[in-house]
C-alpha cells in the first residue's frame, strides 16, 4: 500500500474517535509514557503541542516541571525546531495555525539534547516500529541530528491504537524504541 493510501486510511480513523475517546485515551497514553524507566530516568525531553487528532500530552508537561521540556516548531523553511517552555502561556499561533513556543521568549534547544522524543506520526507500525508522518520529512530530517550523540535518545511514538498499521519502511527511516497506544505499549 503506497504512503498516500495509508495516510488518508490512517486520518479516517482518527475522524473516527470522538472527542471524549480521544481525551481518555491521550490520558491513558500519557500514564503509559510517565511509567517507564526512560521517562523517569529522562531531564530533557522533546515532545509537541497536540494538533487536532493527535494525542494530547499535556498532563505529561503539567505534572513534571522538574524536566527540562522542548516543544516542537516547525519554521519557515519547514524544519522542525525544539524550544524550552516552561509554561503554557508561552505558546503561540504558528505559521500553519497551530500552537507552537514562541520563539522570542523561549530558546532554541540543540537536537542533542534530549534523553527522550515523543513522536507522533499519521501511523505506526508496531512490529518493524516505522513511523510515517504527514508527508513533509520534519521528523526525519530533525532526527538525523538528534541522534548522532550517545547515547541516543529513547524515540517514543505516540498514536492512537487505530493508527496502527502495517508499513514497509524506506531507508532514511528511523525506527521508533517502542510505539504506545491507549492500551500501553504496542510494541
Amino acid at each position: 500500500m503506497d504512503k498516500r493510501t495509508v495516510r488518508r486510511k490512517c486520518f479516517a480513523r482518527i475522524k473516527s474517535l470522538s472527542s471524549e475517546e480521544k481525551t481518555r485515551f491521550s490520558e491513558a497514553i500519557a500514564q503509559s509514557i510517565e511509567a517507564t524507566d526512560a521517562f523517569r530516568e529522562a531531564h530533557c525531553i522533546f515532545t509537541f503541542y497536540a494538533m487536532p487528532g493527535e494525542p494530547d500530552l499535556a498532563e505529561l508537561f503539567r505534572k513534571n516541571p522538574g524536566k527540562t521540556w522542548g516543544f516542537s516548531r516547525v519554521g519557515k523553511d519547514d524544519r522542525i525546531t525544539f524550544h524550552r517552555v516552561e509554561s503554557f502561556e508561552a505558546f503561540i499561533e504558528g505559521d500553519y495555525g497551530f500552537l507552537e513556543p514562541d520563539p522570542d521568549i523561549c530558546p532554541a534547544l540543540p537536537p542533542s539534547d534530549p534523553d527522550l522524543i515523543l513522536i507522533p506520526g499519521v501511523g505506526f507500525d508496531p512490529v518493524n516500529l516505522a513511523r510515517i508522518g504527514r508527508g513533509k520529512g520534519h521528523y526525519d530530517r530533525f532526527l538525523e541530528a538528534a541522534l548522532t550523540r550517545s547515547p541516543r535518545p529513547a524515540l517514543f511514538g505516540v498514536c492512537f491504537e487505530t493508527q496502527l498499521t502495517s508499513l514497509s519502511p524506506e531507508p532514511h527511516d528511523v525506527p521508533m524504541t517502542a510505539v504506545f497506544t491507549e492500551s500501553g505499549r504496542a510494541s
